[in-house]
């Protein structure tokens, strides 16, 4: 009683993409880092503010904070830095959701990725619809990335 493999699967290798998916594979990539670069900058953002408010702890000294903490503490320094000052609230609230949008974009991007098709590729959504991401969408989404990177090092 082995396990008996499906045969008629066509699986392809990623060694056997052509050379036009190289911009696609890199766009991927680029979102990808992007999205490193944007916790990279969230936290070292937090530890500035400990540092100037006199606290000198290591931020995710055990654990790698997750983004919703680090949010929730940049908020909360933010409320004590700025008491009478409701706007860089309301601008962390408006980068949050633009956040919470790309992310979902990007899970889209690595958990539902399925073949590259002509001007981008093809993706299943959690209810497994599927869905054709142009390579212009996820440029677009890169720079929306950088953009809320450089307004929340603003803040």
């Amino acid at each position: 009683m082995g396990v008996h493999l499906v045969s008629d699967v066509n699986v392809k290798p990623v060694s056997d993409y052509a050379p036009e998916d190289a911009a696609l594979l890199c766009s991927v990539g680029r979102l990808i880092c992007a999205w490193t670069m944007l916790e990279q900058s969230l936290e070292a953002k937090v530890g500035l503010m400990r540092e100037g408010m006199g606290d000198v702890r290591t931020v995710g000294a055990r654990t790698r904070p997750s983004m919703s903490k680090l949010m929730t503490e940049l908020r909360t320094m933010v409320a004590m830095r700025d008491r009478r000052n409701a706007s860089a609230l309301m601008e962390i609230s408006a980068i949050e959701r633009d956040m919470q949008r790309i992310d979902r974009f990007r899970a889209l991007i690595i958990q539902g990725f399925q073949q590259p098709e002509a001007g981008g590729f093809a993706c299943r959504d959690p209810r497994n619809n599927r869905i054709h991401v142009s390579l212009d969408q996820l440029d677009s989404e890169i720079s929306a990335l950088e953009e809320v990177a450089q307004r929340l090092l603003a803040v």
